[in-house]
């Protein structure tokens, strides 16, 4: 059995110089694993991890896939799903399934779909996400949010509901 063993088969890094992109390479076919990389400026922005992966066009999709997001050089969240699809040209990306994420401050979100734009630097769905605030100390459940990768605010697209410590304002 032919087993591939790249440690990263495909690198993509953005925004260097003026604006231009460098776009990630093929995949082999029957990959096992894949590593894509994004740096901005030289420094890295995400890294996502697929156990699996298939190409077709511009699209990539994984199963089993692990995304870090970073910020001046330290991870500020951690999103994992059972599957995910990458747009190797407009750079964004969506997971699927059991989706994950655990910003750095330990602030979790679950749902069914997050999606990431690239272009604007946010974390969004329209599906039902819930939200464990370790913080404020509260669980909070809605359909459709936004949110930056540090997940440092959340905006809301619908009516909220939640439960906790401290008064909660919509």
């Amino acid at each position: 059995m032919r087993r591939v063993i790249p440690a990263i088969l495909l690198i993509m890094v953005l925004g260097c110089g003026k604006g231009e992109e460098e776009r990630a390479v093929g995949v082999e076919p029957g990959a096992d694993s894949v590593k894509v990389i994004a740096t901005k400026a030289g420094r890295k922005t995400w890294v996502m991890k697929a156990a699996k992966v298939r190409e077709e066009n511009d699209t990539l999709t994984g199963y089993g896939i692990t995304i870090r997001f970073y910020k001046g050089g330290r991870i500020t969240s951690i999103l994992t799903a059972d599957s995910g699809k990458y747009d190797r040209v407009s750079g964004n990306m969506t997971a699927f399934g059991n989706v994950h994420l655990v910003a750095s401050d330990s602030t979790e979100m679950w749902s069914r779909t997050l999606s990431w734009d690239e272009k604007r630097q946010v974390i969004w769905t329209e599906d039902s996400v819930k939200i464990l605030d370790r913080r404020r100390n509260r669980t909070l459940w809605a359909k459709g949010m936004e949110t930056d990768a540090s997940v440092s605010y959340i905006k809301f697209k619908s009516s909220v509901r939640g439960e906790g410590e401290e008064e909660f304002e919509e």
